[in-house]
Parts: structure tokens; C-alpha cells; sequence
């Protein structure tokens, strides 16, 4: 059974002849099975856009599997998703058995290496597509190097885009010398960003994890392999600790690869989601990184911060001052203690991080707020 959302979505498949432009639509992994549904029997679309509207693994399964039934669809556009390895493998899937498929956009979503694999293998045998855009994904070494093992057996891609990855020397390597003998296809490498862009929040706790340190700490139990039992605390200073410790439970994120310093869409932004069923939120670090590349003026860069309430007022401004890791790649974790106004964030409020004042430099920015999610008793 359909949702009324999903019916609206199935029916506009339905009605649509060539050019069908569903753009923005946070259609999500649910509409994107009743667009899939629709694929199925639609015979006149060959032209379909569905960026930008969180669609996911399973949406990206649901839509690739349509297509293999599907007979029209010949340019697909999924960039900025939320598509992964499972997708672009689903996706791959298909590619090896669609004759139609001529043009696939998934630039600017979640691919790594896995997905790069499958896509390649797929490109080994597909023999009819000319357009293949990857960027913005975080495909690596071994995903750069399968693409260009594919590309030597592949005769028909003329397009193959890889910008803002994380492709090192290596896979870049392997890639220049299969164009260097086989120069149909053009492949657009520029721009890699540092692989730490994308390996940077801790691992999540649990609810499980935060109930059983908070059990040991009320409890008093014995610490394993050792031979002296915790100090028995009180409730209310357990709870304290649980507060002051540096751990994430969620994490709401937000990164860019084009940049432009006036202009306003530029702004990393996240706003932190409302609590449910009287959970509230605590706002337990910020994480901000940036890949930048060579700067000519050589300046010290700052993150300049602002803190923003629910009804968009300023609450704070500050600048954190980031820690390098490498000539190319800054870093900023920003803590509570540090900066009082984080434990003043609620539900609603945003976090921005305002341009570079060298933003013609930066490949590539993202912003990270990690929080719990909690009842007022643990």
C-alpha cells in the first residue's frame, strides 16, 4: 500500500514522457521505491533526475533494480545523495545487463573503493556508456586503480569524472598511464582531498555502551583483570561524569568541495534535530575540517564559528584555531570547556563556520557536531 507521498511520486513516473525532472523533492529510500515501482512500467522517460533528495542504499537498490526492466532510461542523475558502496554495487549490477543506460551521475555522495570496484567491473563489460561522474565521493587507491584496469577493456567511455575524491599518487599513477595509451577517454583527477576528511568522528556510543559505564560507576563493580573493586558514587555525580564526558552518540554533518567566500549557500551549517519523546540534547564537540591546496599568500587560517539560536539570532562568535596535520589538511576539535556556549546549545539552534578568507584555495571543508540524545535520568 502506497502513502499518499508515494502515489504522488508513482503517478508523476507514470505521466511522464522524455525529460522527467524530480530534483529536491526528499523523496528519500521509501519514494524512491515507488519511483522504482513506477520504472518498471513507464516506456517514455529516458532522461530522469533525482539529485538531491536523500536517497540512500536501499533507495539506490530499489531504482537499479527497476532499471533492469526498465528498457528507456538512458540518463540518470543521482549526485548528491546519500548513496554508498551497496548502492553503487546495485547499481553496477544493473550497468552490466542495461544496453540503454548512456550517461550515470553519482557525483557527491558516499562511494568508496568498494563501490569504485564494482562500477569497474561493470564498465569491463558494459558497452554502451559514455558518461561516468564520480566526484565527490571518497574513492581511494584501490577504487582509482580498478577503474583504470576497466578503462583498458572499455571502448566506449569518453567521460569519466573522479574530481574531489581521495585518490592518492598511486591510484592517479594508474590511472594517467591507461590514458596515456588509450586517450578516448578523458579522466578529470584534479582536486583530491586528504583521506582524513572522511575518517574523522569517533566511534559512536551506544545507548548500551553510555548504560553499562553508568551502571559501573553507581555499582561499584570490579574492573576486568583487575583485583580493585570502583568506588560506589552517588547517582547525581555518576550523572555528572556521564555529562562531562567527551563522547558521541549522534553526529549531524555537513561538507562542501565548491567554495565561493560572498556567497551565502557557501556557509557550512548544521542544525541540531529536536529531541524525541522528551529526550533533550547535549552538544558534546565540534569537529571542523579543512583540505586546502598550495595558498600562494601563505597565511594563518582561523574557523571563524557562529552559534545561532532556533530563531536564527547570533548567540555566539568566536575563532578556533586549528591544528595541522599536514601542510595541505587543518583540523579543530572544539570542546565545552574551551568554549562555554556548546553546552548552551539546544534543539533547533545551527552551527556555522563562516568562508575561508582564502576560500579560492580550499577543496574541500566539513563540519561535524557530535551530541547525545538523552532522558533527564540515565
Amino acid at each position: 500500500m502506497l502513502t499518499a507521498r508515494q502515489r504522488e511520486l508513482y503517478d508523476q513516473v507514470m505521466n511522464a514522457s522524455r525529460w522527467l525532472r524530480l530534483r529536491n523533492q526528499k523523496i528519500g529510500d521509501a519514494g524512491a521505491h515507488a519511483i522504482a515501482e513506477a520504472l518498471k512500467l513507464n516506456t517514455t522517460v529516458t532522461w530522469l533526475d533525482l539529485g538531491e533528495n536523500q536517497i540512500g542504499d536501499a533507495g539506490a537498490h530499489t531504482i537499479a533494480e527497476a532499471l533492469q526492466v526498465n528498457t528507456t532510461v538512458a540518463v540518470l542523475l543521482l549526485e548528491q545523495n546519500s548513496i554508498g558502496d551497496a548502492g553503487a554495487q546495485a547499481i553496477a549490477e544493473t550497468l552490466k545487463v542495461k544496453k540503454e543506460m548512456r550517461d550515470l551521475r553519482l557525483q557527491n555522495n558516499q562511494i568508496g573503493d568498494a563501490g569504485a570496484q564494482a562500477l569497474a567491473q561493470a564498465l569491463s563489460v558494459n558497452t554502451t556508456i559514455t558518461t561516468l561522474s564520480l566526484g565527490g565521493n571518497q574513492i581511494g587507491n584501490v577504487g582509482a586503480q580498478a577503474l583504470a584496469e576497466a578503462l583498458k577493456v572499455n571502448t566506449t567511455l569518453t567521460q569519466l569524472e573522479l574530481l574531489y575524491n581521495c585518490i592518492g599518487s598511486v591510484g592517479t599513477r594508474a590511472i594517467d598511464e591507461t590514458c596515456t595509451v588509450d586517450r578516448t577517454c578523458e579522466v578529470d583527477t584534479n582536486h583530491q582531498i586528504s583521506p582524513i576528511a572522511f575518517s574523522l568522528p569517533p566511534r559512536l556510543s551506544t545507548a548500551e555502551d553510555l548504560q553499562l559505564v553508568f551502571r559501573l560507576l553507581i555499582g561499584g563493580s570490579k574492573v576486568e583483570n583487575q583485583c580493585v573493586d570502583l568506588p560506589v558514587l552517588p547517582a547525581e555525580i555518576a550523572e555528572r561524569i556521564m555529562d562531562e564526558a567527551y563522547y558521541w552518540q549522534n553526529v549531524h554533518s555537513t561538507k562542501r568541495a565548491w567554495f565561493g567566500a560572498d556567497d551565502p549557500d557557501h556557509i557550512l551549517k548544521v542544525k541540531l534535530p529536536h529531541g524525541v519523546n522528551g529526550a533533550s540534547i547535549r552538544v558534546k564537540a565540534i569537529h571542523v575540517f579543512r583540505d586546502v591546496e598550495q595558498n600562494p599568500y601563505n597565511t594563518d587560517e582561523v574557523f571563524e564559528m557562529i552559534v545561532r539560536d532556533e530563531r536564527g539570532a547570533i548567540q555566539s562568535e568566536f575563532v578556533a584555531t586549528p591544528t595541522s596535520f599536514v601542510d595541505s589538511t587543518d583540523l579543530v576539535t572544539i570542546l565545552p570547556a574551551r568554549h562555554p556556549i556548546i553546552r548552551q546549545i539546544r534543539e533547533g539552534w545551527e552551527v556555522h563556520v563562516r568562508p575561508s578568507k582564502t576560500a579560492t584555495y580550499v577543496v574541500f571543508e566539513a563540519l561535524y557536531v557530535g551530541f547525545t540524545k538523552r532522558m533527564f535520568n540515565w
